[in-house]
């Protein structure tokens, strides 16, 4: 859902509250008859007809540059991208608003909460821009449509504004369906998509303006991506349509133009990079503060959001997470609640959650001031993250991926994770250790990672070391040309060259895939000199050991290169190599 034009809509609104509280008493509207109100109590929102966009030329200025205008002043020739002395030389009549998003988030509150009223669940990706799950809300209202015309008139009966609603598989084809007003049948979005022209991607839900303030992700070091200037890119190689970035190979457009084109790629095609998907830890995170001082006034929220966020963005730092996608709760005085969710294209930096919880208790205290229903003084913030993705996901692919199959195996394994449990998902951490099954340990997926220990660990084993790692090593017998066993010496010395590796019992499964089978003898055909392990050398518990390398023929005829680790004068197989 969009409301269309709403940073010029805000302005306006604030610009006619100004005026009204200017003007003398008795020149007030509704000084006399009292304030027209609308369904809900709230004072209508309706311009004089001087301030009209519709008729009156109204220029937005952010930076010295036009970002929005009204009909009227593009009629005129002041079209958004031009700088502010042009746009007054082409419209000397406009009247000129500054852009202030604080406030334009804060008014969006209204709207949201009117949005709220059919709908639970209504996340805001942006002032301006509200996405929802359509499939649950549009059951229970009896279809599509009715669910897209119960918010139309919501938003307008609550706020006086008109809203736009679009209905499809993904973002991207629900914010251009919404445009039109459009719903977009299941598995159509992409030949929705293909007719449209490439600028179009200036819309899409990625790079600067979508979910923060022009910053790059807190996961990427590089430039935040230039939506304009990849269109003119694309545009100048003869890409036309959507429709004819879609066709191309996806693997050629990665290896071309890297992983931000290739995730616009995707959205063309009518799929979606990171669909929403909630991740849910065993234990629920969250940080809330109690106010010493019931928060009552704007300009108290600012003071109280920085210390939650750098709380929020430690807690999540220290278990290798990010957030992508927040609740804010509010608790009033009076025992009440409100909560919003707010999206993100990326990684939530200390100042992007700064700047949602300073907007969020704007729009609650602006939303009571305008007339709506009084919530009370707010007495507790509390932050809950609810979808959150490991610290180095948004890394690029080493061969320049978007990472996509990446993304579905990590929702998979979410998924997994939130039915059988924590344990359930376990992944290596390397921690540090002289033996090879000492140097990692399995922990629950997306969980704190145990301290890495950087030794010195005399003994351990050169890089590369072997692909597979024996976690309880089977126990080998290593025999000399005579028959007899091979033995370290205390000098660190083999008492003889090993001939023969024998498998005594039947070993681990890796082993049986290797060709080492049980019961027979495996030629020796080549090895490393001994490695001595000297552990806890300085107390009773120390003992000394051995590693050696062997290349050994298996018993389909192959050659296997396997790693022997000898302890108490007893020989076992420790890793094979690939």
């Amino acid at each position: 859902m969009t409301v269309p034009d709403w940073p010029l809509l805000a302005a306006l609104e604030r610009h006619q509250r100004r005026v009204e509280e200017s003007a003398p008493p008795m020149e007030r509207p509704g000084a006399e008859k009292g304030a027209q109100q609308n369904g809900t109590g709230a004072q209508s929102t309706a311009l004089p007809p001087s301030l009209d966009p519709a008729i009156t030329p109204v220029l937005l200025i952010d930076q010295h540059r036009v970002t929005h205008a009204s009909p009227a002043a593009r009629a005129a020739g002041a079209i958004p991208g031009m700088r502010r002395r042009a746009a007054r030389a082409a419209c000397p009549d406009a009247v000129v608003l500054e852009a202030d998003r604080e406030q334009e988030a804060a008014l969006f509150e209204l709207v949201a909460a009117a949005v709220d009223t059919v709908a639970a669940g209504v996340d805001v990706l942006r002032p301006g821009v509200l996405l929802m799950a359509a499939r649950g809300p549009a059951r229970h209202h009896g279809g599509e449509e009715h669910l897209a015309e119960r918010i139309l008139d919501a938003v307008a009966e609550l706020t006086g504004w008109d809203c736009s609603v679009g209905i499809a598989d993904g973002p991207f084809a629900a914010l251009l369906a919404s445009v039109p007003g459009r719903i977009i049948r299941p598995g159509r979005s992409a030949d929705y998509l293909a007719p449209h022209p490439i600028s179009a991607l200036v819309h899409a839900p990625v790079g600067p303006g979508w979910g923060h303030r022009g910053q790059p992700a807190a996961t990427r070091a590089e430039r935040p991506l230039d939506l304009a200037e990849t269109v003119d890119l694309l545009q100048r190689l003869g890409i036309t349509t959507l429709g004819d970035l879609a066709a191309l190979p996806p693997a050629a457009v990665a290896d071309r133009f890297g992983p931000d084109v290739a995730a616009l790629h995707l959205l063309s095609r009518g799929l979606e990079a990171a669909p929403p998907a909630a991740h849910h830890p065993a234990q629920p995170l969250e940080v809330e503060s109690v106010l010493e001082t019931p928060l009552m006034r704007t300009d108290q929220a600012a003071f109280i959001a920085r210390p939650l966020a750098e709380q929020l963005h430690q807690m999540l730092g220290g278990r290798g997470l990010v957030c992508t996608r927040l609740r804010i709760l509010a608790t009033t005085e009076n025992g009440g609640e409100m909560e919003r969710t707010w999206r993100h294209d990326g990684a939530l930096s200390v100042a992007d959650v700064v700047d949602r919880i300073r907007w969020q208790c704007d729009g609650w205290i602006t939303r009571a001031r305008l007339g709506g229903a009084a919530t009370g003084a707010i007495t507790r913030i509390t932050l809950q993250p609810l979808q959150l993705t490991p610290a180095g996901q948004a890394a690029p692919a080493l061969w320049g991926g978007a990472g996509e199959s990446a993304e579905r195996a990590a929702r998979a394994l979410a998924r997994a994770q939130g039915l059988a449990g924590e344990e359930a998902v376990q992944v290596p951490a390397l921690i540090g250790g002289r033996l090879l099954a000492a140097e990692a340990r399995l922990v629950p997926w997306r969980s704190e990672k145990p301290e890495h220990r950087p030794g010195p660990w005399p003994g351990s084993l050169p890089r590369p070391v072997p692909a597979t790692v024996l976690r309880s090593p089977p126990p080998i017998e290593l025999l000399d040309a005579d028959g007899d066993a091979v033995v370290v010496t205390a000098r660190g010395l083999l008492s003889a060259a090993p001939a023969q590796l024998h498998v005594p019992a039947p070993g681990a499964p890796p082993l049986q895939r290797a060709g080492l089978r049980a019961g027979s003898a495996h030629p020796v055909l080549a090895h490393s000199a001994p490695t001595v392990i000297d552990e806890r050398w300085w107390s009773r518990e120390g003992h000394r050991g051995a590693r050696l390398q062997l290349v050994v023929r298996a018993a389909s005829g192959e050659e296997t290169a396997v790693l022997a680790l000898s302890r108490t004068g007893q020989w076992s197989l420790e890793g094979i190599y690939d």
